[in-house]
């Protein structure tokens, strides 16, 4: 599927990859890690120029929930540094700051989306 997604970007595109889990407490830390090293290959074969955007914290989530992502957010970090990959650390800046958040305290309203997507554009620009 990502050479399909990839197909007509060029040589070498930069890639921007944010992942979303909402079902953290339903898949084992192994079974999404090994999703993140079968992305991450079929990643390598098309660019070398990958950032990977960390999971973002859930407002008022369970401390367990939340935690688990704050562990995969840290497997994350090594994992990528091994691959050569950029990765976009994001927890503080969404922890506990439910303006960034609808109602629901899962999805980012406005402002925070465009918090996100201005990151993007940096990771993309050399930035982090």
């Amino acid at each position: 599927r990502v050479q399909d997604i990839l197909k007509w970007e060029g040589e070498e595109p930069e890639v921007v990859v944010h992942i979303v889990t909402n079902d953290i407490d339903r898949i084992r830390d192994e079974v999404l890690k090994g999703e993140f090293r079968e992305l991450g290959g079929e990643l390598r074969i098309r660019t070398a120029k990958v950032t990977i955007s960390g999971l973002l914290p859930v407002q008022r989530d369970s401390e367990s929930r939340n935690g688990a992502r704050w562990r995969i957010n840290a497997w994350l970090k090594d994992w990528c540094r091994g691959q050569g990959f950029k990765v976009l650390d994001q927890w503080n800046l969404f922890l506990g700051k439910s303006d960034l958040y609808k109602k629901d305290g899962l999805h980012l309203n406005l402002r925070g989306t465009n918090i996100l997507a201005g990151r993007f554009a940096k990771a993309t620009q050399g930035g982090t």
